[in-house]
């Protein structure tokens, strides 16, 4: 990685804390070096606090870490005249490494895990006058579920490609390690999180304060007890596709996914998750105008669904009115005349849409496909229910695997819908992205799965391609 230094960073993370995201930090515009001098104290970690969550919340919530990857899983079209790289470098060519969408979903994440690791380091190592060991153990749990967490978003976007492991200081240049190497460090990470959150003890409230997104949508992950409901939800997340990995897969963490989801979820057993509760999850919000100006990224004239997401949806599903036309959309030899909701420019609501990162519904699901992975398929067809009547639509009753799969895919497809690279993960692990799945879009589609390693780190290691995973 490239080499920032502790103080650099973090003056760049407080820059960032100046989104309107958070609703006790003032925005902070000329940070100084002062300012992070000395001992922490209760101020000087609130700023470095904000800026963990405001560097991971500039990439998540950036135009390409959403559309990219629906663009890949077949859902979505860009087509802008004047920038054709959204479909001449994911639908009828290979990405370069050193353009935005073939060199993305890499450097900013890093510098997120860099700010993780700051906080973790400025930490004292006992209980003084400013923090309880309690609070301490807390902030470094949390720290290490964020780090975790951007360490998942580079490897949805490269895969078996490989991520480097950073050092703390980050000052190495690691190597590229493989997948399965690099989903073990994450779930090694929740795992001591998760340590930490027990040593705090569940009472225990975070010593800084936490921006609205994690407030005010069903937890507040200002307390620990909720924060480990999000760090299980995100170790069973990475434990299903540890388990599922085409490349080496591991079906003995299917029972451990199902019970961390399953804690994740309060306890609910199979079926049981009220519908209400199914938006309720951490997210990240958006305040349009002011100084700071961040609108939601996704309302763009230049996006259309791709037309199969309209002919495959079921009748009677109420998730169709994420659908609505659009005036047609043509380019490069690509047409659509509809459009996810979210996207329309003229609707002045999407432009403060807030952003889910892990809805309980998205927790449903993945303990559905760990379920049918771990041979108990009357329970993932509960859970499948669960969602799906939930929209109108008729229970199901698979007979076997396969039926299960495409019944589970067909309602994360729709309920997740341009929430985030979810049906690439599940199209590429399932074996679906490909010719025998889906549609050549183009004469000459690649059925691209991954990003390369980007420019700059090929550069920092004397490549020019890819180079081979270390295991």
């Amino acid at each position: 990685m490239k080499r920032y230094t502790t103080i650099a960073l973090a003056a760049a993370a407080l820059v960032a804390a100046g989104c309107k995201d958070n609703p006790v930090a003032n925005p902070i515009d000329a940070p100084t070096v002062g300012a992070l001098a000395g001992a922490l104290t209760r101020v000087t970690l609130q700023q470095l606090a904000t800026g963990v969550l405001a560097q991971d919340r500039a990439q998540a919530t950036g135009f390409a870490y959403v559309l990219e990857a629906e663009i890949f899983a077949r859902d979505a079209y860009r087509i802008d005249p004047s920038e054709p790289r959204y479909v001449q470098e994911t639908l009828q060519g290979n990405p370069d490494p050193g353009s935005f969408a073939g060199g993305g979903a890499w450097a900013g994440y890093y510098t997120a895990i860099r700010a993780g690791n700051n906080l973790i380091l400025a930490l004292p190592a006992t209980a003084n006058s400013q923090f309880t060991t309690e609070e301490i153990n807390a902030t470094r749990g949390f720290a290490r579920t964020i780090k975790a967490l951007d360490y998942w978003r580079v490897m949805e976007y490269h895969d078996s490609v490989g991520a480097t492991i950073q050092t703390d200081d980050g000052a190495a240049v690691t190597p590229i390690r493989c997948k399965t190497a690099v989903l073990a460090y994450i779930a090694s990470l929740l795992d001591s999180a998760n340590a930490d959150f027990t040593a705090a003890g569940g009472s225990t409230v975070l010593p800084f304060a936490m921006p609205s997104g994690f407030t005010a949508f069903g937890h507040d992950y200002s307390t620990v007890a909720n924060l480990v409901k999000f760090n299980r939800g995100l170790k069973g997340k990475i434990d299903f596709y540890r388990g599922l990995d085409r490349t080496n897969p591991t079906p003995a963490l299917f029972p451990t996914a199902i019970a961390e989801l399953t804690q994740a979820l309060g306890g609910a057993a199979p079926g049981a998750v009220p519908a209400a509760d199914f938006a309720k999850g951490p997210y990240y919000v958006f305040v349009p105008g002011g100084s700071e100006n961040t609108p939601n990224p996704l309302s763009d004239a230049k996006v259309g669904l791709n037309p199969l997401v309209g002919d495959s949806i079921q009748s009677g599903d109420t998730r169709a009115a994420k659908i609505v036309p659009r005036t047609v959309l043509s380019g490069f030899g690509l047409s659509t005349a509809i459009t996810y909701i979210g996207t329309v420019s003229t609707n002045a609501a999407n432009q403060s849409a807030p952003m889910g990162i892990l809805r309980d519904e998205e927790l449903v699901l993945l303990r559905a496909q760990a379920e049918i992975e771990a041979g108990q398929l009357a329970n993932a067809i509960l859970d499948i229910n669960d969602v799906r009547t939930n929209y109108g639509l008729a229970a199901v009753a698979p007979v076997d695997k396969t039926s299960a799969i495409n019944a589970v895919l067909y309602e994360k497809r729709y309920s997740l819908l341009f929430e985030g690279p979810m049906r690439l993960d599940d199209l590429r692990e399932y074996g679906r992205l490909n010719g025998n799945f889906l549609r050549m879009e183009s004469a000459t589609d690649p059925f691209n799965a991954a990003l390369p390693i980007t420019r700059g780190e090929l550069n920092a290691r004397g490549l020019t391609t890819n180079p081979a995973c270390t295991p």
